[in-house]
Formats: structure tokens, sequence, C-alpha cells
């Protein structure tokens, strides 16, 4: 499938370049021309190849949806209360995901409707685009991988550097529509006493990017939300 992620020429990474260095931060709607746009949407929305992603301390592990679901109701309400239970105290995560440069680095899933992706952000177009905005000319690369949170999940507080990796700035392409602020779900920026300095609502079209280091979190995803909060997104390194 032959695809570009096609930014609107609405936006000057330029002219951006001030209030994303105030800050380390910023959130740009409407972010690519509507037909990409829907495309990505359409992608995402359709992908089956989610895998339920979450940790056990410094352990990551991801197991099937599939898998999942055919669990006992009295085992999926173990997993989830242990799940819980260590998100009291210490980083810990779940919702789903597909990654999507992993998944074309050990060659798996070969022609998967997703796989085009990680050449779209990676293309001179996207890559210069962010140089610019960031004002960090270093920028060679950017992985990606496509993010699904549900009712119950979420990702507490961390600051997304890593050890093998060289990263600069991380972007999330938010790609949900018709979001109710109760539905919890935000992207949540911490200051040093751990109030929220800012938070940004799950949209559709929208471009959220921040420097690195940085303390954020999504917020839990109510049990009562509508529908998923949905994202393409992923870090650009040197």
């Amino acid at each position: 499938m032959s695809f570009t992620l096609k930014i609107s020429a609405d936006h000057d990474a330029r002219g951006l370049q001030a209030a994303f260095a105030a800050c380390g931060r910023l959130q740009v709607p409407n972010f690519l021309e509507a037909d990409s746009a829907k495309t990505l949407r359409q992608l995402l929305t359709s992908n089956e190849t989610w895998h339920l992603t979450y940790n056990e301390g410094k352990e990551n592990f991801e197991s099937g949806t599939a898998e999942f679901n055919a669990l006992a109701p009295a085992q999926q309400q173990r997993f989830m209360a242990n799940v819980y239970g260590r998100a009291r105290g210490s980083f810990q995560y779940l919702f789903k995901q597909y990654y999507i440069s992993q998944a074309i680095k050990l060659g798996e899933q070969p022609g998967h409707a997703l796989h085009p992706l990680h050449d779209c952000v990676n293309s001179d177009g996207f890559l210069n685009w962010m140089r610019t905005l960031t004002n960090r000319p270093q920028i060679n690369h950017s992985d990606c991988y496509a993010s699904c949170y549900e009712p119950g999940h979420f990702l507490t507080e961390h600051n997304d550097l890593h050890t093998t990796q060289n990263r600069i700035a991380a972007w999330v392409i938010s790609m949900t529509p018709d979001w109710n602020p109760d539905w919890g779900g935000y992207l949540a920026f911490f200051d040093e006493t751990g109030n929220i300095e800012t938070a940004f609502k799950p949209s559709y079209n929208t471009l959220n990017i921040f420097s690195i280091p940085q303390r954020h979190a999504v917020q839990l995803v109510a049990p009562f939300a509508g529908h998923a909060r949905t994202s393409l997104l992923g870090w650009l390194q040197k």
C-alpha cells in the first residue's frame, strides 16, 4: 500500500518553533491533511493485530488480545487486580499496541497494512518538519507504533528516557474523535510537586509533541468510556 502522511500546509514548523521551545511541548490541531488523517484513522481502527502490553517491574510483556479474552473471568480479574496493585506504588502500564518498527526489524508479518507508516515517519518531509519544529537537526530517524487504550488502560508517570536509545522528543498523532473529558485518558505533564501543568485531550488528527525527558503519564481511561483512545506515536532519535 502506498501512503504518505501529508502534514497540513497550514502549519509552519519554523513559525511554531518558539512555542515549542517555551515549555518543550506543543499541541497542533488538524495536523495532517484531511485525506491523510482519514486514511490513518481507517488503518488504525481496522487493525486486528493488537498485543496487550504490560510490565512486571522492569520486565515487559506482550500477550495476544485473543489469548487474554479467552481467559476465564476469574483469571482476567486476578490479572487486572495484580496490574492495579503494582500501579499503586511503582511504574506500571497496560494498553494495546502494535509496535510497527519492531515488527519490521524482526521480519514479522511482512506486508502488514500498518508497516508503510514506518517509512512515512522516516521520510525527509516528516523528519525535516520535526527537525525544524524542535530545532534539533541531529534527529536522524523515528520509530513508530500504534496504541489503543480501552477502558481500564493507563500508563503511569515516567520520563521516556531509554538506556539504549537516544530519544530527543516524543510525538503522538492522536486519532480519537468525539472524546468526552470525563472519560480520562489525557496525556498529562507534571511539575516538581506533582501538580498537572498541562494535559492534552485525546482528539482527532492532533499532534502532541514534547521534548525528552519530561514527567508525564496517560491517565486511566474510565470504565464507562464510550470507545477506545487510538494514536500513532513514536520517538525522534539521533
